[in-house]
């Protein structure tokens, strides 16, 4: 059985990770035929496809952050919960900000390695948070313009 003390440190690993943008280190915590689900990607199924869709969808978010709620372990099934907001840059001119709950499911396979993750949001929310960003903006994108 998992310990509570592997699953955060597995946790503590992925999020010192992810808050430095090391997103080729943050694969390396799945395992080969780990899963990743995202709300808008879809799933990405493999240790390559995982890879890849990190690449793809993080690069060009430096100014996003992703604070982090809560966090759960379940020791039972070896799972980590946490809840989070996706935030865009700055704030609007009243000072709150633009940004999306949503939760993740990662569950540990053992060994310091992930074999899910699952990061589910509502993409109409990110969807109008995104359009206000711009429209606030005067046009400007928020992330890199599609190429």
């Amino acid at each position: 059985m998992v310990t509570e003390d592997e699953l955060r440190t597995v946790y503590e690993r992925h999020r010192r990770l992810h808050e430095a943008g090391d997103w080729v280190g943050l694969a390396d915590l799945f395992t080969e035929d780990a899963r990743y689900l995202d709300s808008v990607y879809g799933w990405s199924e493999g240790l390559p496809a995982i890879r890849t869709f990190l690449h793809e969808s993080m690069r060009g978010l430096d100014g996003w952050s992703f604070p982090i709620h809560a966090v759960a372990y379940d020791v039972g099934t070896g799972r980590i919960l946490n809840h989070w907001s996706n935030r865009l840059p700055g704030t609007r001119p009243d000072g709150s900000y633009y940004e999306v709950p949503g939760a993740s499911v990662l569950t540990y396979a053992g060994d310091g390695l992930l074999s899910c993750q699952m990061d589910l949001f509502d993409t109409r929310w990110m969807r109008r948070e995104i359009d206000q960003w711009i429209a606030d903006h005067d046009g400007e994108l928020p992330y890199p313009a599609p190429g």
